[in-house]
């Protein structure tokens, strides 16, 4: 996909939507918006998608990573979800190789565990089972189950003997996938732009107002004010819908809707080095607190520990910036440190920390947050706005799917004129800039672009960006100056920020290493000042910044990172320096 979209196509693009008319206006740049566009580009429907943040600002970055099905949903019965997660991450492994990932995850049982060897065994069983059942896309391999011996060996780090747990019994062994949450968002948005050839407009950092209604007291748009420079401009649509995650109610407050629908809970990641660690696949735990499931991911040279779920009410009412606390952090290493005993992490060893919120659907009886169904919902206002909310990441397309033909049930769309459209599935498609590595490797040395960076860089450029990934090695190969990284040890550089800058739509500093990268928890919080400071000038060279901007811009990102660890940089050296148990 070579189309352009960039800071000054968005300023474009906002002229043109304050005078368009569209099938939908779509409130909310996460995943669910996203895949709401890409549903209306691929069935002929036009769209202008609206965020009042960045593209995938609030839980579609800050996830746990991964496309799953939801193992811990079969222990209450919640097969339909299971087997819709699994059967939409299947279809995203296949059709998307590059960002979606399969890896292999442990699951353990001991003697004195909450997870017992039977439950272990029918679980990975049902697992696959649910996955492949009449499925055309299937799970990438079939679990198994081993026993003590073999994961004594298979994965040295973890312990099998513990005073506490008892002894291990055997472990079962499965596939899900990983994956960045907010490149898979933004591939989404971009997709969706390209598949509708220039009639259809995506904005970030376009806050919605209000509503403009017809005489029926109807919804026919939104009153939008910029962000980034206050102007204030009108969108009109036949259909305003909310896809605003975590913030529906708010959205829904300037509305004739007046209920609460969203139980935010928070949930945080943890990031160390994979070598202090040393899993070599993925964990399934269950914390020895409370008795909740949670992972420790095997993601390159790092392991992400999380997460946590706990009722979320800030007392600012800010959804925006939540935070990992001490509590927390101490919550995921207590049990890591247990299950990998010669780990003895410390607070010393946290590269970076996460924390996202879950826009879950308020449900009477659920007795803690984890009990709250995953599942989502759609539903209308009076004044005829339609709200998604709830689901899960991973079955974003099904949720937009739904929504589409819930708009054609209730006469907000008419069916399709083209067969194909008005079926179940037809959006099952290969992303247009993914790639298997075979392909990859293949164009690259077709190109002779296949010796221009070291290994790990063009590891990096696949896995990130597919086919764009061969658009960066072509700056670099004119310029070889631009693939020199960043950051020593860091596969970041130049060529790599300019194609964000031309292709993504990133008007800020922290949109780039927030979200267009995975910089912000991938690499160490103390060298994040140097990596603002070079990314930032480059920046600031290609947008004309200032140097009171490009400062303005720098604090801003590294003010956000020492917010992430904050309880770190509070503790004393010799509680920094102390295991936690």
């Amino acid at each position: 996909m070579k189309r352009n979209w960039n800071l000054e196509e968005r300023s474009r693009d906002i002229k043109t939507a304050a005078g368009s008319h569209y099938d939908l206006v779509i409130i909310g740049g996460g995943i669910t918006g996203a895949g709401i566009a890409r549903e209306c580009a691929l069935r002929g429907l036009s769209f202008c998608l609206l965020d009042k943040n960045d593209f995938a600002f609030g839980t579609s970055s800050r996830s746990s990573k991964m496309f799953h099905g939801g193992m811990r949903y079969l222990t209450s019965g919640d097969f339909g979800l299971v087997r819709e997660s699994t059967s939409e991450r299947n279809w995203l492994r296949s059709h998307f190789p590059n960002l979606v990932r399969p890896v292999g995850f442990i699951y353990p049982s001991y003697q004195n565990y909450k997870a017992k060897p039977y439950m272990v065994r029918l679980g990975v069983k049902l697992y696959d089972i649910i996955s492949d059942w009449f499925n055309e896309f299937k799970n990438y391999r079939k679990a198994k189950i081993f026993k003590k011996s073999f994961i004594e060996e298979f994965e040295p780090a973890v312990t099998t003997e513990d005073p506490d747990l008892g002894s291990m019994l055997l472990a079962g062994f499965y596939y899900d996938t990983n994956c960045d949450d907010a490149r898979v968002t933004l591939e989404t948005i971009k997709e969706s732009l390209d598949y509708s050839e220039g009639s259809s407009k995506a904005i970030n950092y376009a806050r919605v107002t209000g509503y403009v209604k017809d005489s029926s007291s109807l919804a026919r748009g939104v009153k939008v004010k910029d962000a980034l420079n206050g102007q204030e401009f009108t969108v009109k649509g036949r259909c305003v819908v909310s896809a605003a995650g975590i913030w529906t109610d708010q959205v829904l407050e300037k509305s004739a809707y007046k209920q609460e629908r969203i139980y935010p809970t928070k949930g945080v990641h943890v990031v160390v080095p994979n070598e202090r660690l040393g899993n070599r696949n993925a964990f399934s735990l269950i914390s020895i607190d409370d008795g909740r499931f949670f992972f420790v991911l095997h993601r390159g040279k790092v392991s992400v520990i999380g997460t946590t779920d706990t009722a979320y009410y800030p007392e600012s009412s800010n959804l925006d910036e939540p935070w990992c606390s001490k509590e927390d952090c101490d919550y995921l290493l207590r049990t890591v440190n247990k299950m990998f005993p010669h780990a003895r992490l410390t607070y010393n060893d946290i590269i970076a920390t996460f924390a996202g919120i879950r826009p879950l659907i308020r449900q009477e009886g659920a007795e803690r947050e984890s009990d709250v169904s995953r599942e989502h919902e759609i539903f209308q206002t009076e004044d005829g706005i339609v709200a998604i909310a709830g689901g899960k990441s991973t079955t974003f397309r099904r949720m937009a799917e739904d929504l589409i033909f819930y708009l054609v049930e209730n006469k907000y769309l008419e069916r399709f004129n083209r067969p194909e459209h008005n079926k179940r599935n037809f959006s099952k498609k290969p992303f247009k800039i993914a790639l298997a590595r075979k392909e990859f490797d293949r164009l690259a040395a077709e190109r002779d672009l296949d010796e221009l960076v070291h290994p790990d860089m063009l590891e990096h450029f696949y896995r990130q960006y597919g086919r764009g990934g061969l658009e960066i090695l072509e700056r670099i190969k004119t310029a070889p100056q631009s693939g020199t990284p960043l950051l020593e040890g860091y596969p970041h550089c130049e060529a790599e920020i300019l194609y964000i800058l031309e292709h993504e739509c990133a008007p800020k500093l922290i949109d780039v290493l927030c979200r267009r990268t995975e910089a912000q928890w991938l690499i160490w919080h103390h060298k994040q000042p140097e990596l603002a400071r070079a990314a930032a000038g480059i920046m600031a060279a290609y947008y004309g910044w200032s140097e009171d901007r490009k400062s303005a811009e720098i604090d801003e990102y590294l003010d956000y990172i020492a917010s992430t660890v904050s309880f770190i940089t509070a503790a004393g050296p010799e509680e920094r320096s102390r295991p936690v148990h």
